[in-house]
């Protein structure tokens, strides 16, 4: 995806097409449903690359760097790359809305490579888990999460600065409280969200809209622990004239990070753009997330929700890739 050619908005499923775009080529988060709420009172092949080895590089008419890949994954392998991939599994995540815990348990078998994509599934399954402060509960819904964070298991990968960008299908919005989202983190020890959190998109399924939503997350400064100076979602986009459930199919979704802005992408539109003035904008490289959560606060899914029944509810993504900038025009 670039403004001067596109990396594939619709997904081709031939291996041929897949390979002439590698030869081409190379978020505590709050539902987008809150702000609708306020309104209305988400060992494969791995592509590691070095800044010089086959990397690509393209000019955007609405931003100055110009873009060299640096990393990717075509999720073409049977599986993904242990190296750079972390799969949370028996583990939950704090927080909803109203600081409620999720109500998903991710779990590893929730997370499948298979047909050149990545499958995060949700579904409903009564399973025991950790409960937050000790001890076990219930929970009624298994989801998917993985992540690049930089541990001592394994490099994963981070990057200050950049394009990153990701081509994804998206559930629809019958499923009331699916949350996916492609997100950024700061592989650092600072407390959320005094490092920053840069959501490229989130979405919440709800009766009301099917948009997606861009934000960034900061705090005034390094003791301002879980003091959201931006709780309420950056900006909602949907393309002008598109169809309900439009998300379904394959958009790409990207933000481009220089030390001065923020600039937020679905495809070739950019519908949100935030200034390092007055903002405090994250010091420390950022890793990279894919997770679909479940809400319990905004619009609960119903106890007999057909969504998630059978295979459940899939986020799929078809590619990611992560640029840094390669030179500044005057």
């Amino acid at each position: 995806h670039t403004r001067t050619h596109k990396h594939n908005q619709t997904k081709h499923k031939t291996q041929t097409n897949k390979t002439n775009n590698k030869l081409s080529v190379f978020m505590m988060r709050w539902p987008a449903a809150l702000m609708v709420a306020l309104v209305c009172a988400t060992p494969g092949a791995v592509l590691v690359r070095s800044a010089g080895a086959h990397a690509a590089s393209r000019t955007s008419p609405r931003t100055s760097p110009s873009w060299r890949l640096v990393w990717g994954d075509e999720f073409d392998g049977a599986g993904l790359n242990g190296s750079v991939w972390d799969v949370r599994n028996n583990q939950t995540h704090c927080c909803g809305v109203r600081g409620t815990d999720e109500l998903e348990l991710y779990l590893d078998s929730q997370v499948h490579v298979r047909d050149g994509l990545l499958h995060l599934q949700t579904q409903r399954r009564t399973v025991v888990g950790p409960k937050r402060g000790g001890g076990t509960q219930l929970f009624h819904y298994v989801s998917g999460w993985v992540d690049t964070k930089p541990s001592p298991h394994h490099p994963g990968f981070a990057q200050l600065h950049g394009r990153f960008a990701a081509n994804c299908s998206l559930p629809p919005r019958k499923a009331t409280g699916i949350w996916p989202a492609f997100w950024l983190l700061p592989a650092s020890t600072q407390c959320w969200p005094t490092g920053g959190e840069i959501d490229i998109f989130e979405m919440n399924g709800d009766p009301l809209q099917d948009s997606v939503w861009g934000s960034y997350h900061w705090a005034a400064d390094a003791k301002a622990c879980g003091k959201d100076r931006e709780p309420i979602p950056g900006r909602a986009y949907k393309p002008s004239g598109a169809h309900s459930d439009w998300q379904t199919g394959w958009h790409v979704y990207a933000v481009e990070w220089t030390p001065e802005k923020m600039d937020f992408y679905v495809d070739d539109t950019l519908y949100l753009t935030r200034t390092r003035d007055p903002i405090v904008f994250p010091s420390a490289p950022m890793y990279v997330i894919f997770d679909q959560a479940v809400d319990q606060d905004i619009f609960p899914p119903s106890p007999t929700d057909p969504a998630y029944d059978g295979a459940g509810v899939d986020l799929r993504v078809d590619w990611v890739r992560v640029y840094e900038a390669e030179t500044e025009t005057q």
